[in-house]
């Protein structure tokens, strides 16, 4: 299991001038489709669609960019390539990994905006 900082929130906040409510506007969003991107994701690959994956996985990519998540970030973009390569090979490990990395994210930005919630 991968122990490194899930997402920087400085860098994060500093992406939107440190405007706290429109970072946790971009949290309640992601918190909502990237789950439904990471099923789409799951479908694509389930009938080894590679151009749904690779565009599933490109919309997801967008929105992790958001979070500066490096973990999630590489395991997404490592997807998307392979799927633009039509190489489906390897894509479900690589899949496996991503879901690890977004479930860590979404989980993380949960908390934070927990904290936000309680102050």
């Amino acid at each position: 299991m991968n122990h490194d900082p899930v997402f920087s929130l400085d860098e994060a906040l500093s992406r939107v001038d440190h405007d706290r409510e429109t970072f946790e506007m971009m949290v309640e969003l992601f918190l909502e489709h990237g789950p439904k991107d990471l099923a789409e994701a799951k479908a694509a690959l389930g009938v080894q669609n590679a151009v749904g994956l690779a565009r599933s996985s490109h919309r997801l990519k967008g929105a992790i960019l958001q979070f500066c998540a490096p973990a999630s970030l590489h395991a997404c973009k490592a997807l998307e390539e392979t799927a633009k390569a039509g190489n489906l090979l390897h894509a479900e490990a690589l899949y496996a990994t991503l879901e690890q990395e977004l479930l860590r994210l979404l989980n993380a930005l949960r908390r934070e905006r927990d904290k936000g919630l309680a102050a």
